[in-house]
């Protein structure tokens, strides 16, 4: 038998993981881009939107006071919004913490409150025909 040296990666091997890589790279860069983007902080009750703010345009943060059967307050950043207090029992919604990119959303099921960020971009995620 002959005494043969094993090589670990080929060519092709390396090639691939370069690939890999690059992809990787460009994923990330697009997510950067996409979190640029301006983002309206929209707050309904009920499904009826009671306020929207947009978040490039708030120079102090903003404490918005949502009045119902259980109040809630929403703290609004130039970059991100939480519910500050509720009064509702189970307090899910405080415990949220922030949302800071275009699709997440704060919801306040006794209080019937949706908060959600939206990208002043109009982009569709898919088009189905």
């Amino acid at each position: 038998m002959k005494n043969r040296e094993r090589k670990y990666f080929s060519v092709y091997d390396i090639f691939i993981i370069l690939i890999a890589v690059a992809a990787s790279v460009l994923a990330l860069l697009s997510q950067i881009n996409a979190d640029s983007d301006a983002l309206n902080c929209v707050i309904r009750v009920k499904g009826e939107i009671i306020e929207c703010v947009e978040l490039s345009t708030v120079n102090e943060s903003l404490l918005i006071e949502v009045d119902g059967e259980f109040p809630v307050s929403v703290y609004i950043t130039d970059y991100s919004v939480r519910v500050e207090s509720a009064s509702c029992p189970d307090k899910l919604c405080e415990h949220s913490g922030e949302i800071t990119r275009s699709g997440q959303s704060i919801v306040c099921l006794p209080a019937k409150v949706s908060i959600t960020l939206e990208s002043t971009k109009n982009e569709f995620d898919a088009v189905v025909g």
